[in-house]
């Protein structure tokens, strides 16, 4: 999957850093740093990945470009996945 570009809308974006403490920049940084990214339901994708901590982040794609659904601290089974798989 080539991911060319991303997209956060401002209502995301304030919802993810209010209730989960995410900023877009870490965002934006685990989508390009070679995450493990796996299908979810819908045309969704789960991408999980460390910058400065774990982070777990919800998109669709359209066309090569990212729109985020939201974005998360990772749990423990999540970061237990990603290193097995990485």
């Amino acid at each position: 999957m080539k991911i060319t570009g991303i997209l956060i809308e401002d209502k995301i974006k304030d919802k993810i850093i209010s209730r989960h403490n995410v900023e877009a920049d870490e965002i934006k940084q685990v989508i390009f740093t070679n995450p493990l990214v796996l299908k979810s339901k819908e045309n969704r994708y789960l991408a999980i990945g460390h910058y400065q901590r774990y982070l777990t982040v919800i998109f669709e794609m359209h066309k090569n470009i990212a729109f985020i659904i939201t974005a998360y601290p990772s749990t423990e089974v999540q970061i237990k996945l990603h290193k097995k798989k990485k």
